[in-house]
């Protein structure tokens, strides 16, 4: 028995990507003017933290603290996102260590990243695959 198929579906994927695609897209060009636009509120960078953290009633000196913390782990962030497929030992490690700690849901967003890199690029299929019918070690 053959299932029907949608001849709207494949239209359906082109859409639902190029929308998906737009408001990614929308998101960052938004992004951009609300940066300008803090950046053009407060006058210089260096105020910025202040500017961020100014209704938590905190002094000055965790402020800064707090914007470091932030800004080492941002630019750590965009290092593994650019190239994650480097880093999967790293984010294995990562996630086992926070599994291992109790960090659960933060140990299932990092499997998360994980599980979208694919296949190790470093493995050969005849590595892992188990062998084939009639093959004899």
């Amino acid at each position: 028995m053959t299932t029907p198929t949608d001849p709207t579906a494949d239209r359906r994927a082109g859409h639902d990507q190029a929308l998906a695609e737009r408001a990614a897209d929308s998101g960052q060009w938004l992004a951009g003017l609300i940066t300008a636009a803090m950046l053009d509120t407060v006058g210089r960078p260096a105020k910025l933290p202040e500017y961020l953290f100014a209704d938590l009633g905190l002094p000055p000196d965790a402020i800064d603290r707090i914007w470091r913390a932030g800004l080492a782990v941002g630019l750590c962030a965009g290092r593994i996102e650019r190239n994650p497929q480097f880093y999967r030992d790293t984010l294995t490690r990562l996630q086992t260590d926070l599994a291992t700690a109790g960090y659960h849901a933060m140990a299932r967003h990092t499997a998360r990243t994980l599980n979208t890199l694919g296949p190790d690029p470093r493995q050969h299929p005849a590595d892992t695959d188990p062998p084939a019918r009639g093959d004899h070690a």
